[in-house]
């Protein structure tokens, strides 16, 4: 029988933040309740989450137990999905910044063993942003329009180490190293990753978090929920203004569950009441993770799950992060108009 542990935790209330906005004693509260709220034909939430803004801690819920039985807190580590391909996009701004690397340049520059056409046309940006209408090695259909696909992200890491003559996690582990994320990795945090959980058929069943070293760029990433909410910032202090700007362009409009939703180089971009939000999420097989960022008020929602419902009613599998994103931007909204 599983045993959950539920932790909900104030740590501001009442205060106010650097930007004006209030996150009072009642509007964290939301959030709470919001959290521990069960919903009709799916399971309770189980993970962790928080809300930051800069590097301090303004709420954090966790509900569940480590593989070891430990009761999860803000630096337990999960697997983070596709938040892996934020990482790898400031990770090729970096060699960008040096020169190493041009964004307008043809994938098979820096991958010359390619012989496929496309090689010869698809751009490091196109990559970036999901507009190479690859749909594997050997096929292309609708360049320029956005196709989220892995490969992408899987061959910029191919070009990363091409340039660097690093392998793509011992360069990722740098720059973790550099934004104090000491509780994130790749497959050397494994082991203290927690186990997932997965839907079949409606029953959850357990798995070990794994990802092959091809994938690391696209969804390799194992990550605490603490970590996640330090890298929007990260990458804002590590890369350049005109870096950060290209990441966050918004340059091609994807489908999505929320509306109007812009994707940059790795980073999605949205306007919201609040402002403007910077995020990404990440589903794989016992995991499902998302983070919000609104740069105006330099606040990060992370939201973090050991378990991954059926994928064909993705609503229901994002429920707790897709509501408490409606709460922060609610909250934020109010506080700017008031």
């Amino acid at each position: 029988m599983l045993r959950f542990l539920v932790i909900p935790c104030l740590l501001f209330s009442g205060s106010l933040l650097a930007t004006g906005a209030v996150f009072s004693v009642s509007d964290v509260e939301l959030l709470t309740q919001q959290a521990k709220t069960k919903v009709a034909g799916r399971p309770v939430f189980q993970g962790t989450a928080l809300l930051m803004q800069g590097r301090k801690i303004l709420w954090q819920y966790q509900q569940g137990r480590t593989s070891q039985g430990e009761p999860f807190d803000q630096n337990t580590a999960f697997f983070a999905g596709s938040i892996s391909k934020t990482l790898t996009a400031a990770l090729l701004m970096q060699q960008v910044q040096k020169g190493t690397l041009d964004l307008q340049a043809p994938v098979k520059l820096y991958l010359p063993e390619l012989r496929q056409p496309w090689a010869s046309s698809v751009r490091l940006a196109d990559l970036l942003s999901h507009s190479s209408g690859l749909v594997d090695m050997s096929t292309q259909q609708h360049y320029g329009q956005f196709r989220y696909n892995n490969l992408n992200f899987q061959l910029l890491g191919d070009i990363l180490s091409a340039v660097t003559k690093v392998p793509y996690a011992d360069l990722a582990r740098q720059f973790l190293l550099q934004c104090q994320m000491n509780h994130s990795g790749f497959a050397d945090k494994a082991s203290s990753a927690s186990d997932g959980w997965y839907e079949d058929q409606g029953q959850l069943k357990s798995i070990r978090g794994f990802m092959p070293v091809e994938a690391e760029p696209s969804g390799g990433l194992i990550a605490s929920a603490s970590d996640v909410a330090l890298l929007p910032l990260c990458i804002q202090q590590e890369l350049s203004q005109t870096s950060v700007q290209q990441m966050t362009w918004p340059r091609v409009l994807r489908q999505h569950r929320w509306g109007e939703v812009y994707y940059g180089y790795g980073m999605q971009v949205t306007e919201t009441t609040a402002g403007t939000e910077w995020s990404h999420g990440g589903y794989i097989p016992g995991y499902v993770s998302v983070f919000n960022h609104f740069p105006k008020q330099q606040l990060t929602l992370v939201v973090l799950e050991n378990q991954s419902l059926d994928p064909a009613d993705f609503a229901r599998a994002v429920y707790y992060h897709d509501s408490l994103r409606e709460i922060v931007i609610r909250v934020l909204s109010q506080n700017q108009k008031g």
